[in-house]
């Protein structure tokens, strides 16, 4: 190696380790605590790049001024919800590294929404949402494939969907986590996170509008007094500037009536009010039946009955079971329910026994769909075989019988409806289902005006289809059963 070479490579790591040491930084605060850095090669630069509201102003001195953790905000539509939370999570991660969550209710929206979405500023222009975030301290390109980005000082920033298998963030030891639309995000993410966020004193900010009565409402209910909890629950109406003029016109919101949005809507996403939502959600007035008419018992067991379960057969998703047992006018009575991905029946069958043997039911028999019955699952070993899960059930000592597809998938919803009203739910055992029955539902169709036919959001599938399968096996008629009066209230 020549000396020309040489100096060649001392230059470059001379400017490598000059270009490192400029890129450092010290942080401070100004009075309305926006992050300002003051880089080693003297540039100053404050974030963000654009003037907060005052409403974000005042999250902004929540998080970083009094170390507050946890955040509900429910924000109007064009309230800068985004803006105002990936404002605090980048913040975070220049102020302590770590790993940092945006989360969506879809990997699709995440990625429409916040990777390839613009904010619009005060003067028309727009800037890309990923530009909220100094070019010279991000380490590489971001990552386009895993919506990742990876920034010099050891902070990952990612964003991500809610229907990625939620288990998967198990181990995560996020330091700040934003869940953006909350009220339609599965609920089990926050479930999973919390414990994570808790012992390392991470932040969660849960931001949306209300849908419904469902899990972001309930939410709401629980943290509305607690002081841990910093609450904000806003409509155009409340959200004024400093001179007191509203920061959403009733100009913007005739807008989305002109493109055919229903008025319960506007309700909802301009005012912050909790509607049935009866053109949404398929369940609405039957989640409220069952709230208000003790439909949801703690502990309810009925003692000495046979155990029934109803399954929702997945294969590339998650697969859905539900355990219950039918009273004295064969009305039933759901004590318990699993979901889980990437498990086989073996796994499922034993759960179903065990629970059993725990609360001394006898198991009698199952239900699946009609594709319980197809012959397209492997039996194991070096060799394939095409058997059904009715074929590995009977093999394992149970009884499986398959139901009758329903001709349409509205007939079998309408019949849903009519079994809510008769169903009672162990509140501790079903938190799950309920939370997909109280979700699921159908997306509007902002561009055309309409609400789309297919079952949304995915994640409630699942478990709802497990109730459908309950529901078909009942009105066939293929459940009899001799029911006592005896109920048993599990005090524990």
């Amino acid at each position: 190696m020549n000396i020309r070479s040489l100096e060649q490579k001392f230059n470059k790591l001379t400017e490598l380790i000059s270009n490192q040491h400029a890129d450092k930084y010290t942080c401070s605060r100004d009075e309305d605590y926006n992050l300002i850095l003051t880089f080693n090669d003297g540039e100053v630069t404050k974030l963000p790049f654009f003037e907060l509201r005052n409403y974000q102003i005042e999250v902004q001195k929540a998080l970083f001024r009094d170390g507050t953790k946890r955040f509900l905000l429910c924000r109007p539509r064009r309230a800068g919800k985004e803006v105002e939370s990936f404002t605090m999570l980048i913040e975070s991660a220049i102020e302590t590294p770590g790993l940092y969550l945006m989360i969506y209710p879809t990997t699709v929206r995440a990625k429409g929404v916040l990777w390839d979405g613009n904010i619009i500023l005060k003067d028309g222009t727009s800037m890309p949402f990923i530009e909220m975030i100094p070019k010279r301290l991000i380490k590489g390109k971001p990552n386009k494939n895993e919506l990742k980005v990876y920034l010099k000082n050891g902070a990952v920033i990612w964003i991500l969907g809610s229907d990625v298998d939620p288990d998967k963030l198990r181990g995560t030891n996020a330091r700040g986590t934003v869940i953006s639309e909350a009220a339609y995000s599965d609920p089990r993410v926050m479930h999973i996170l919390m414990p994570v966020l808790t012992q390392n004193g991470g932040w969660l900010i849960c931001q949306s509008t209300f849908n419904g009565v469902n899990h972001f409402y309930k939410l709401w209910q629980r943290v509305k007094e607690n002081k841990e909890w910093y609450v904000s629950v806003d409509s155009i109406e409340t959200l004024k500037d400093d001179n007191g003029n509203r920061y959403i016109t009733d100009e913007m919101v005739d807008l989305d009536r002109q493109a055919g949005m229903p008025e319960f809507l506007i309700k909802q996403e301009y005012y912050s009010e909790v509607q049935l939502n009866e053109e949404s959600l398929f369940f609405s007035r039957e989640i409220q039946f069952m709230h208000e008419n003790q439909k949801l018992v703690s502990g309810i067991i009925l003692h000495g009955e046979p155990v029934f379960t109803f399954w929702d057969l997945g294969v590339n998703d998650a697969c859905s079971v539900l355990y219950v047992q039918f009273d004295a006018q064969n009305n039933p009575v759901i004590i318990g329910h699993i979901e889980e991905c990437n498990r086989n029946i073996d796994y499922f069958v034993d759960q179903a026994r065990h629970f059993c043997a725990r609360n001394g039911l006898s198991l009698h028999s199952h239900f699946t769909p009609h594709d319980g019955a197809n012959r397209d699952k492997t039996s194991g070993g070096s060799s394939y075989r095409p058997v059904s899960f009715v074929d590995i059930g009977r093999k394992l000592g149970e009884v499986f019988t398959t139901v009758t597809r329903p001709n349409r998938k509205i007939d079998a919803i309408n019949l849903m409806r009519k079994m809510l009203y008769r169903t009672t739910f162990n509140e501790e055992n079903t938190i799950r289902l309920i939370e997909c029955l109280s979700n699921y539902g159908k997306e509007f169709d902002a561009k055309h005006g309409v609400y789309k036919e297919m079952p949304f959001p995915k994640w409630t599938t699942n478990s709802v289809d497990s109730f459908q399968t309950m529901t078909l096996a009942l009105e066939g008629n293929m459940i009899q059963n001799r029911s006592t009066e005896i109920v048993y209230y599990d005090d524990e």
